[in-house]
């Protein structure tokens, strides 16, 4: 079997209950973007030298493949998935996120990114995760999602991602660059 179907050569894409999209529609939009931002999670993930930040990252990249499943899957069609996002994986996630802020201090103003290979990755992602949140929110506006612990874990994600790339720095003892308004 080829991964070359040309199915999408008319500029439209599958859902998982095998309902056509256009390419653009909003279900493809969010999950695409966080796809995006899964990626560049791995990338961060194959690069750090912490235990905690590869194990939470991996831990997300599997998180976003639930909630890209339920995404790419209909309101009407949601039984067919195994398994669904839930509480206790929201509440991982911040039980994570509570544990690396209360090792980091964190800036007190704006920082200007880049002070590391890994945290740059990191806030990439976080940029690209507030790309797939808006869409969502959009999406949620026009086709009400049933699983509103999708947007919450989705706004919290972002949050973690910017507190595990200053962790990044602050465990190398990388200062943090603030925007300099005299450039």
């Amino acid at each position: 079997m080829s991964i070359t179907t040309k199915k999408g050569d008319d500029g439209s894409t599958d859902l998982l209950d095998s309902s056509r999209v256009v390419k653009f529609d909003l279900r493809p939009e969010c999950y695409g973007a966080l796809d995006e931002a899964a990626a560049f999670i791995g990338w961060a993930r194959a690069k750090t030298s912490i235990k905690v930040i590869h194990d939470a990252l991996l831990l997300i990249q599997n998180h976003l493949y639930l909630i890209n499943s339920e995404l790419a899957c209909p309101t009407e069609s949601l039984h067919l998935l195994r398994s669904t996002l839930e509480k206790r994986h929201l509440e991982k996630l911040e039980s994570i996120a509570q544990e690396i802020e209360s090792g980091v201090q964190l800036p007190r103003k704006f920082i200007v990114y880049g002070q590391s290979e890994i945290s740059a990755i990191l806030d990439i992602a976080r940029a690209v995760v507030r790309r797939a949140e808006r869409r969502l929110v959009e999406l949620n506006a026009q086709q009400p999602l049933t699983n509103p612990i999708i947007t919450a874990y989705i706004n919290r994600l972002s949050d973690a991602l910017f507190l595990f790339a200053r962790f990044e720095e602050c465990s190398h003892r990388i200062p943090f660059a603030h925007p300099d308004s005299s450039i």
